[in-house]
């Protein structure tokens, strides 16, 4: 696919994120069924409006009719599209991305990421030369009201107060500024927020997710029971514990895996990761008698691992974490109430049942013209296996093209720092 990455359209706004690609997306999103009803949000980007303005512009030209419900975060969409029975969900965000970048998420009525088939669909349409105009344009209204709906979710989905647990949210500068700390004092958990604005020139920049070490700061001063970290949608999370201890979306699984099973509600004995999840990871879950299985990276392959093989738990080392008992797509709020509904079933802190055995992980991104060429070369194929003749079964080379950026990632999982930069040199070299 030209314009549809791994999880929707993503670039830089102005560049590969035109007006007319916006335009033209809405358009064509519209040919896919007759006047769709399509709930829409975004997070704070300063790019935001102009990239909605444009979608709307072309989604109602084509008939749909578009509910906005403003700064939120892109599991609501997920939840609010099938509360609402629509025909689809946009959420308007580049996620972890930097501010200069925007992007357009889809969901299905169900909740769930489009499928290929459907992406192939729009593109198909963004091919024809002229847009498709529906005798009765669509409507487009407001309802930022509607996100009570996802708090008042989420509130139910975890049923326990909160009441003694110290909490410390760094949500990004993103979507979660307003709603995260709403729903953890609702449950009356005490909470500190920092990079809590709606300030979407610092979305994402040295904060949330991918810059978690403020928050282990933070944590550690004020002695909070635990702190997340969300990136700019809200939709993947990292955890501090009381320790000051960052944990990945790999230990995540293996907490609420552990949990689940403890208090008898897991019902199934496979969790879904991702060709990228720590080998010690899966050896843990075999040891406790649980399969893990493995998918492409992205969400929506997980997601579409767990329902297909009727499985609760799902998720991806970088935070996207599915709990599809309760959701259809990754949702960072909805797991830190699940961590922090544990941490008081439990009466333990944090750290007491996290998994902390991992391997060394080596990892480099690699800024490349064409990533499809390159990965699917066959000099790379051949120094990828060359390197794992080098770990001689004592690790893994995971080399990929990104699906939201012009780049190559190589990970490299071994105890030995040596052999991995040798590896991870030898990569590079062959890429160049």
């Amino acid at each position: 696919m030209i314009y549809f990455g791994t999880d929707g359209i993503r670039g830089v706004v102005g560049e590969e994120l035109t007006q007319e690609i916006c335009f033209r997306c809405g358009n064509a999103l519209s040919m896919l069924t007759r006047r769709p009803k399509i709930i829409i949000g975004r997070d704070t980007r300063t790019s935001g409006s102009f990239v909605l303005s444009s979608f709307v512009s072309g989604a109602t030209m084509g008939g749909a009719n578009v509910i906005d419900v403003g700064i939120v975060p892109s599991p609501a969409i997920s939840f609010l599209v099938e509360k609402l029975k629509a025909d689809f969900g946009i959420m308007i965000t580049a996620s972890h991305n930097p501010p200069e970048y925007n992007g357009i998420k889809i969901f299905d009525s169900t909740g769930k990421k489009l499928s290929s088939k459907q992406e192939n669909q729009i593109e198909r349409n963004f091919a024809k030369q002229q847009c498709d105009k529906n005798k009765k344009f669509g409507k487009f209204t407001t309802k930022p009201k509607l996100v009570k709906l996802y708090i008042n979710h989420l509130v139910k989905c975890v049923g326990t107060n909160l009441k003694g647990i110290d909490i410390v949210l760094d949500c990004s500068n993103g979507s979660n500024y307003l709603i995260a700390s709403k729903v953890f004092k609702k449950l009356g958990a005490k909470v500190t927020k920092i990079n809590a604005t709606n300030n979407g020139d610092k979305i994402n920049y040295k904060c949330g997710a991918l810059h978690p070490q403020k928050l282990v700061n933070v944590v550690k001063k004020l002695g909070a029971n635990v702190g997340f970290a969300f990136d700019g949608d809200a939709d993947r999370i990292v955890v501090v514990d009381e320790q000051g201890q960052v944990i990945d979306g790999d230990q995540i699984v293996v907490f609420l895996t552990d949990m689940f099973k403890k208090f008898r509600i897991l019902k199934s004995s496979a969790v879904v990761g991702t060709i990228q999840t720590n080998m010690a990871i899966e050896k843990h879950l075999q040891s406790q008698g649980i399969v893990l299985i493995r998918t492409d990276v992205g969400d929506k392959y997980v997601t579409e691992q767990l329902f297909l093989k009727n499985l609760q738990i799902g998720g991806e080392s970088s935070g996207h974490i599915i709990l599809s008992d309760y959701a259809k797509t990754g949702d960072g709020l909805l797991c830190a109430l699940m961590i922090c509904k544990f941490m008081v079933l439990s009466g333990q802190p944090l750290s007491t049942n996290i998994f902390k055995d991992l391997i060394d992980t080596h990892s480099k991104d690699f800024v490349v013209n064409d990533k499809y060429t390159i990965i699917n070369s066959a000099s790379l194929k051949i120094a990828i296996s060359e390197s794992e003749q080098l770990l001689d079964g004592n690790g893994r080379v995971v080399v990929r093209a990104s699906g939201t950026e012009p780049k190559i990632r190589a990970m490299v999982e071994t105890p030995n720092k040596n052999l991995a930069e040798l590896i991870l040199q030898k990569i590079e070299s062959t890429i160049k």
